[in-house]
């Protein structure tokens, strides 16, 4: 089954966080999380996103 959701928040283990359609909620989350290495992965383009892993 796939997810419609279009953003989904992975730890730095690909453990899935959330899953949104929400761009604003998907940053809140990544922000509280970003000390775990949270990272957004668009389900559109899969690299946009990436890029904001600060580990």
């Amino acid at each position: 089954m796939k997810d419609k959701e279009r953003y989904t928040v992975y730890d730095n283990k690909k453990k899935v966080i959330l899953k949104t359609n929400e761009i604003s909620e998907a940053l809140k989350v990544r922000e509280e999380n970003k000390h775990i290495g949270a990272y957004i992965e668009d389900r559109k383009n899969k690299n946009k996103h990436r890029n904001d892993y600060i580990g």
